[in-house]
């Protein structure tokens, strides 16, 4: 029998014995009690109590599908009710998009979807609709982003087919689930192309172990697309519809979405919030409270664009300086800025910790100076929103922000003035960290004011800068020419308030790239208010031009606190190792350029051949385009770690196969077995790969390995 018939009929297999239960012989029951008896694990210490039904449902039933393996086991090892209930608290905190509001918009959506899996999905099933494979990926990724259903078509049995994009960091960008009713009556399961395949689905007496003809009669029946689901689950995944072959990736993902809570990204990220709830005694403070804001678009001079940020506290106080016993003060700090695109799907989380301590005479000449932090992301054009955390662990408080922000389109012709910088000075960049140094343009590196809408007291200067972006051109072609520069500010609805200064700078500033920058101190004599800046380029050649705007505000009060500004640590060893590469790469593969995102990719991998994310999104690129020559030169470049995912360890794998090296494809799984061995899918490509060289023994035992791992569990 087919391994793929063998594994569908176990679970049912496995319930029509439970039903008998009461004809088994006593002299058996009595070994089966024994055995299982021997594989209670031994206790440790103090028993653990039996849970009261409320915290055994919430256990079993609420959270079942998304706990970590870890917190089940310290839940069970709580002793008391005091405790468990501090534990759910904490539970659900560490979950809440914005910690420290009353309210938790994670939680409240989990009871949701389990209402709704009840209400729609317990039907016809037998069993609550939590409980049914359609309630687990329901409650786990939460509702489709598109659904088809197939009830009545002719030649099939009922199916479903879920469509996932960003679902999970864990998961890949975009993917199918699809369900079907066995035999056509009863729950719907879980589809797995591999386990089950194309033959399954369909109910013609042709199609009985015949995948081409099932493939044909879901195609006719269907269409061409339900046919290549049929086949893969992942859309990029190259597909043989006139063979029916598939490979175990979609067994693959199933798994990870069955285990989605205990995938490293996942586990990882929950540990770490529990570490910063468990050290962070502060509330979490929302937008607007204790932290400024300023971003700027900027560009490099090789051309690419990247956004540069600074972060302010309020008040000087608003950092917390630890006095030492050496005489020195010290503080640290964590920077955290995730980075969304659209839908707010996470492209990438950039994370910095800084400790540093300084004298007591500098602790003097700063103490009275608002502490700031500026760092850069390297952004390609597009819209993105961005979560700011700025953590204090001497003061144990955490302060959060949002912003939107956008870097312009490079433009094929005319110009962009993508933002303009309020700065409070300006010195010479070291030339060799020029294009790395956040708020550095033109080989200047500018310290900006403490808000993106500045407030300046009458009778002082706005210093502006502009960075103006062009198509790269030949520097020759710029001798002679000129820009004209207009600013112009106001307040808004106040006839005879508006001021304009124009200027000309000559295009020869522009560099190779296509980049040049200019400013402007601009005097304030003008009444308190509301004002507006416009700082206008235009080229009187091409007629072509651009602008950007600031807001600012002018009052008779005191003058903010002058700042105190440190910069990202680690910038230049992130270029080096290629961080900052592979995330240029991510906002790409965000934005659909996945061309612009493979070069970015292979960069990165030039650089550190451990970057797993790297790795993966390059084999996802060349595999959907089936090079498969692509991803083993890729393979030969830069290997693999222990580290590496099973999906991508089978993309490999498969095209070491299309090239004829089977052998080698067989050591790179067997590699991957020992330090995973509880993945079933490894052991059926091993099983796979043994039998195409003849060790049909081999492929036998790895086989059987599978099937016991396949089974479900008697938990």
């Amino acid at each position: 029998m087919p391994i793929h018939q063998f594994l569908q009929l176990m679970p049912a297999r496995r319930q029509n014995d439970t039903r008998i239960t009461g004809k088994i012989p006593f002299r058996i029951l009595a070994v089966l009690t024994i055995a299982l008896a021997c594989l209670q694990p031994p206790t440790l210490g103090q028993k653990r109590q039996k849970l009261e039904k409320g915290y055994r449902e919430w256990l079993e039933h609420d959270v079942t599908y998304i706990i970590t393996k870890d917190e089940k086991d310290a839940f069970l090892r709580l002793t008391t009710n005091e405790a468990r209930e501090k534990f759910i608290e904490d539970f659900w905190e560490i979950r809440n998009p914005n910690p420290g509001s009353p309210s938790n918009s994670y939680k409240d959506e989990i009871y949701q979807r389990i209402a709704f899996a009840d209400a729609r999905f317990g039907i016809g099933s037998g069993m609550e609709g939590w409980r049914t494979d359609r309630g687990r990926a329901y409650i786990t990724l939460g509702p489709p982003q598109q659904k088809q259903v197939f009830r009545n078509s002719a030649n099939l049995y009922p199916i479903e087919i879920w469509f996932y994009g960003g679902a999970n960091p864990a998961l890949p960008p975009f993917f199918y689930v699809m369900f079907y009713q066995r035999e056509g009556s009863g729950d719907y399961h879980f589809y797995s192309p591999y386990t089950d395949g194309p033959d399954k689905l369909a109910t013609g007496v042709e199609a009985i172990n015949s995948r081409t003809a099932a493939l044909k009669m879901i195609r006719d029946t269907a269409g061409p697309e339900v046919a290549r689901v049929s086949l893969s689950l992942l859309p990029d995944e190259p597909v043989d519809e006139s063979t029916g072959i598939v490979s175990l990736e979609s067994d693959v993902l199933l798994n990870s979405i069955k285990n989605l809570a205990n995938l490293p990204v996942n586990r990882d990220e929950i540990l770490r919030r529990r570490t910063l709830k468990e050290t962070v005694s502060s509330r979490i403070l929302l937008e607007g409270r204790n932290l400024d804001i300023v971003t700027f678009p900027a560009r490099d001079s090789r051309g690419l664009t990247r956004l540069d940020y600074a972060l302010r506290l309020h008040n000087p106080k608003d950092l917390s300086m630890t006095a030492e016993s050496d005489g020195r003060y010290t503080y640290a700090i964590e920077v955290r800025v995730a980075v969304l695109g659209r839908d707010n799907q996470l492209i990438f989380t950039q994370e910095k910790k800084l400790t540093d301590s300084v004298t007591k005479a500098r602790f003097d000449a700063l103490k009275d100076k608002v502490f700031g932090y500026e760092g850069t992301l390297p952004l390609p054009p597009g819209k993105y929103r961005l979560d700011f955390q700025f953590t204090d662990w001497s003061q144990k408080a955490a302060y959060h922000t949002t912003r939107q922000v956008e870097i312009p389109a490079l433009p094929k012709d005319g110009l962009v003035v993508p933002g303009v910088l309020p700065f409070l000075s300006a010195e010479p960049a070291d030339p060799g960290l020029a294009d790395l140094m956040p708020f550095t343009v033109g080989g200047v590196q500018f310290t900006p004011l403490a808000d993106k809408d500045p407030v300046l007291g009458p009778r002082t200067n706005l210093q502006v800068m502009v960075q103006v972006w062009a198509p790269a051109k030949d520097p020759r072609q710029n001798l002679g020419k000129k820009l004209e520069v207009q600013y112009a500010f106001g307040r808004p609805a106040a006839a005879g308030s508006a001021k304009e200064i124009k200027e000309e700078v000559g295009t020869d500033q522009f560099d190779a790239a296509g980049s040049l920058a200019t400013g402007k101190r601009l005097p304030l004599d003008q009444a308190n208010g509301n004002y507006i800046l416009t700082v206008s380029v235009n080229s009187p050649d091409t007629k072509q031009g651009s602008f950007g705007i600031l807001n600012f505000k002018i009052l008779d009060t005191p003058p903010a606190p002058e700042p105190w500004d440190v910069v990202e640590p680690g910038i230049a060893q992130d270029a080096e190792k290629g961080i900052l590469d592979q995330q240029r790469g991510l906002c790409y593969w965000a934005l659909g350029q996945l061309d612009e995102a493979r070069l970015w990719f292979r960069r990165a991998l030039q650089l550190d051949h451990s970057n797993e994310i790297a790795r993966a999104r390059l084999v996802d690129a060349y595999y959907a385009k089936k090079d498969y020559a692509a991803v083993v030169s890729l393979y030969s470049d830069a290997g693999v770690t222990e580290n590496t995912d099973s999906e991508t360890l089978l993309r490999i794998a498969t095209s070491l196969v299309k090239n004829g090296r089977t052998s080698q494809a067989i050591s790179v799984i067997e590699k991957a077995v020992a330090s995973r061995p509880e993945e079933g899918p490894l052991y059926l490509a091993l099983a796979q790969y043994y039998s195409e060289i003849g060790s049909t023994e081999k492929a036998a035992e790895l086989t059987q390995k599978a099937k016991s791992l396949a089974a479900p569990s008697r938990d």
